[in-house]
């Protein structure tokens, strides 16, 4: 009796779990969405909140089609799909290794969402987070929280990022920050985004860009650049393009501009829209301006089109300008410091003079050509050749009457950007290596 009751109940059990395994069967099958178990120390059948489940101890491993899943605990809801996952879990999809220290993978969405540490790899890029979902099917991963993503160019932080695996694109949002050691550049903005197959990356929402760079001497001299849009084109040549409002800022020289082309290779920079650019007390205008340096030092300034240079002549004169203008100029640096100024092509020039300290009228002179020799960061001389035209004009008609004097197009600008203003020296703490 005992014995034909030990195997009525036995049947019973085993009709019911092959009922009930049948049952989820079926339901995987019709959705094609399988998780195969494919091995466990242990199983440990349940009932939660009225929904079967089971609990896989030690050395768990299962898998949905081609993502697999390695943990030390997992607990299953057979209904729902939902497994919850402990103890050095992996989630591997063809080449993306995910690990955390606990997470969920939702069988129906295949979607693994990670829990404190979190870390991914897929041979090129790794990235943690202390927040992290990976969706197995788009191949999509979303991270929070303390993001950082290292590549083997650069090093990324950000509040938020989102990886699309199948375009290799990445979009990053809040207090985001990129540093390439290799060129020793920061720029940090509110709004990231890379397309890798196309070589392009792009900065919004109060972008600047910070790049420390050591001299021979030891001297640190900063470059810094901030516009309303940065964008990174990695193919060739290389260049950074920064584009509306543009402001640099560098030791003695600083620029304004609507458009500016960094390249980056080149030593160059191009400025479009409006450009100025200062150099110590020299304000330099025209239709583009072309900076070109040789191992990041200024060697040559070259302005197109209704170039227009301007200084103040004196300190104890701040209402004197000397001015000089033409439609091409070119300025010449060696040792950091201006050595000549050329200007071509309807050349004009006015230049104070003073004996001593005293004010001795100005000169004004035109010509085909103009050169301007410099000795010490100042004017020591002055050449003009082809259809050569000058005026002197002495004391007394020029005391009290300085703005007669001024060239077409003449402007002085006051908003000459620099390292101290408030904006500047806040971009500047933002564009500090992070150390997250």
């Amino acid at each position: 009796m005992n014995n034909r009751l030990f195997l009525f109940r036995n049947r019973v059990h085993l009709g019911i779990a092959s009922s009930v395994l049948l049952a989820h069967s079926l339901l995987f099958a019709q959705t094609g969405k399988v998780v195969v178990i494919e091995h466990a120390d242990s199983l440990v059948g349940k009932v939660i909140d009225g929904e079967d489940a089971r609990e896989l101890i030690g050395n768990v491993a299962f898998t949905q089609e081609n993502t697999r899943v390695h943990c030390d605990r997992a607990l299953q809801y057979l209904v729902s799909g939902n497994v919850y996952l402990s103890g050095n879990v992996t989630v591997e999809d063809d080449s993306v290794i995910m690990r955390m220290p606990r997470g969920i993978y939702f069988r129906d969405e295949r979607k693994a969402q990670a829990f404190d540490n979190v870390s991914l790899d897929d041979g090129k890029v790794r990235l943690t987070a202390r927040y992290g979902e990976y969706f197995t099917g788009p191949k999509v991963a979303f991270f929070r929280s303390h993001v950082v993503v290292n590549d083997t160019a650069s090093v990324l932080f950000a509040d938020s990022l989102t990886y699309y695996r199948e375009e290799r694109r990445t979009v990053a949002m809040g207090n985001v920050s990129i540093y390439n050691a290799t060129d020793n550049v920061t720029i940090t903005g509110h709004n990231f985004e890379s397309i890798t197959p196309k070589n392009y990356s792009r900065m919004t929402d109060e972008p600047v860009l910070t790049q420390v760079d050591t001299s021979s001497s030891g001297r640190i001299d900063t470059l810094v650049v901030r516009s309303m849009v940065m964008e990174s084109y990695r193919d060739t040549p290389k260049r950074l393009i920064a584009t509306d409002s543009v402001e640099i800022v560098r030791s003695d020289l600083a620029a304004v501009a609507g458009y500016a082309v960094f390249f980056t290779e080149g030593d160059s920079i191009i400025l479009r829209k409006s450009p100025f650019v200062w150099y110590e007390e020299t304000q330099i205008s025209g239709d583009s301006i072309n900076v070109y340096m040789v191992e990041r030092r200024l060697r040559t300034v070259k302005v197109l089109g209704n170039a227009f240079a301007v200084s103040r002549s004196d300190s104890l004169h701040a209402d004197r300008f000397d001015q000089l203008t033409g439609e091409e100029m070119t300025l010449r640096f060696a040792d950091q410091a201006l050595q000549q100024i050329d200007v071509d092509r309807r050349a004009i020039s006015v230049y104070h003079l003073y004996e001593d300290t005293a004010a001795n009228g100005l000169n004004k002179t035109s010509g085909d050509k103009v050169v301007m020799l410099m000795d010490e960061g100042k004017l020591g001389s002055i050449h003009v050749y082809g259809g050569v035209e000058g005026e002197y004009f002495p004391e007394n008609m020029v005391s009290g009457r300085e703005p007669e004097y001024a060239l077409r197009r003449f402007l002085w600008r006051n908003d000459r950007p620099t390292m101290n203003d408030s904006a500047f020296l806040y971009q500047q703490n933002r564009s500090t290596t992070p150390t997250r």
